[in-house]
């Protein structure tokens, strides 16, 4: 039951007003790149039903260039410094959604919980991804 606009960027101003995307690496990307998104909201606004995430659910990101679909393949909760949690060398799309842990904590916290998804579809302007 998330529904959040998405901006470019992470900084505590955009945070504030949605849910973030993690730029400051080239091998992350946005949807429709084909590499690692990450995306940040805090866990007491925009991302705090991600507690209720279950492998099957659906996220769909809505853009100017194409609607994205990816299914929740999983959850994990981590340590804010863990940096297994994500592998930005993968070489195809994946989406990994985080926020602070504990939920309804409002300061930042030394856990993260992270929900894993993978690619369903993609619309008239991407592809759909390759099934193994």
């Amino acid at each position: 039951n998330v529904d959040a606009p998405v901006y470019y960027g992470d900084t505590s101003k955009i945070l504030n007003a949605g849910v973030g995307t993690y730029k400051d690496d080239a091998r992350v990307g946005i949807p429709g790149e084909g590499k690692t998104i990450l995306l940040a909201g805090h866990n007491n606004t925009f991302f705090n039903d991600l507690q209720h995430a279950e492998a099957g659910a659906t996220v769909t990101i809505t853009t100017h260039y194409g609607v994205y679909t990816y299914e929740v393949t999983g959850t994990e909760i981590l340590d804010y410094q863990d940096e297994t949690a994500y592998d930005f060398t993968r070489t195809d799309e994946n989406l990994i959604l985080y926020t602070c842990y504990p939920f309804g904590i409002l300061t930042p916290t030394p856990q993260r919980y992270a929900v894993y998804a993978d690619p369903v579809t993609v619309d008239e302007y991407g592809v759909v991804p390759e099934t193994e």
